[in-house]
């Protein structure tokens, strides 16, 4: 394990991002949404993604140098084309766009549509929690096509798509951000056991995620034709709801009383096997506040990939990087 400053995994991930084709602003982009994911210790979607990103970029599977477009848009909602680039670009676009929506209506909408992978769902939502906001995003791609295999179920069926809730509270403190995956169930063979056990409940509505996500992120937002982008990995859409609290309510009052509930939480007994009832959401945070002094931790077959993506774009690799054996 390693503990390596965020500031120097970002100038690596920038530099790496780069040379492997990203125009300059984008990969510092990007990497900076990567540093900040794995600060707050989401170790899936952090700088483990490069060497899928680089490799993207390398193979020209991804657009190097996208132009976002609006194509459709009210006071209330917008529908970005991703132009066959990062996922994060447009997401991003997107986001910012239902931000100032929202701020000036109360509710938007904003969908994305032909780019590649969107990272970590929390990323947006915590641009909204920045205004104040209530958000509610997750990922999609391409339109459904039934499995082929003749053992394949209704479980092979869909892929596993980020999602993501984000509750503002006072400053100073946590929000509520449930930055999770739809699929609650990696392998097929939890899926039978779970069966098995009698979870069904459990089952089927991390299915009903997984389509759910798929059909409003994929399907609506407009990734869905075939042939309607000539990039191979700009399969992706986001779709991305913002709330502004004033809209129902004393926007002020609201955020008080999550913060209450948030710190109340903390004062019940653990569950079983938890070291406290911390709400999702608290434990990043708390990151957050951590991390970028005490430098974030990369066990050693992660800083392996990212050694393996330093020779093969041929950078000077920092000591940080070397092999520590």
């Amino acid at each position: 394990m390693t503990l390596i400053l965020p500031n120097a995994l970002h100038t690596w991930a920038t530099r790496a991002l780069t040379l492997a084709g990203a125009r300059a602003i984008d990969a510092e982009q990007i990497a900076r949404y990567l540093v900040d994911v794995d600060i707050r210790g989401i170790v899936t979607h952090g700088s483990r993604q490069i060497p899928r990103y680089v490799g993207e970029f390398v193979n020209g599977q991804i657009n190097p140098e996208p132009t976002q477009k609006i194509l459709q848009e009210t006071d209330n909602s917008v529908r970005v084309h991703g132009d066959g680039g990062a996922g994060y670009l447009t997401a991003t676009v997107a986001a910012d766009l239902a931000c100032e929506k929202a701020l000036a209506t109360g509710l938007a909408l904003a969908t994305t549509c032909h780019h590649g992978h969107v990272g970590s769902a929390g990323i947006y939502a915590r641009r909204a929690l920045t205004h104040g906001l209530i958000s509610w995003g997750m990922a999609g791609g391409a339109a459904w096509r039934k499995p082929t295999s003749p053992d394949a179920t209704v479980w092979d069926a869909m892929a596993a798509p980020p999602m993501c809730f984000g509750v503002p509270s006072d400053a100073g403190g946590p929000p509520l951000v449930l930055d999770m995956n739809a699929n609650q169930f990696k392998r097929s063979d939890g899926v039978e056991a779970a069966l098995a056990a009698g979870f069904h409940r459990s089952v089927f509505g991390s299915l009903g995620m997984r389509f759910v996500s798929t059909l409003l992120a994929g399907s609506l937002a407009g990734t869905s034709a075939e042939g309607t982008s000539s990039w191979e990995r700009a399969t992706r859409g986001f779709f991305f709801v913002v709330i502004d609290p004033a809209l129902v309510g004393d926007a002020d009052a609201f955020r008080t009383s999550v913060r209450d509930v948030i710190d109340q939480s903390l004062s019940l007994k653990p569950m079983a096997g938890l070291a406290e009832a911390a709400l999702p959401g608290t434990k990043e945070w708390r990151r957050e506040q951590e991390r970028p002094t005490t430098g974030v931790p990369i066990p050693d077959e992660h800083r392996q990939q990212l050694e393996e993506v330093a020779t093969s774009l041929k950078m000077d690799s920092p000591e940080w990087l070397k092999d520590q054996a």
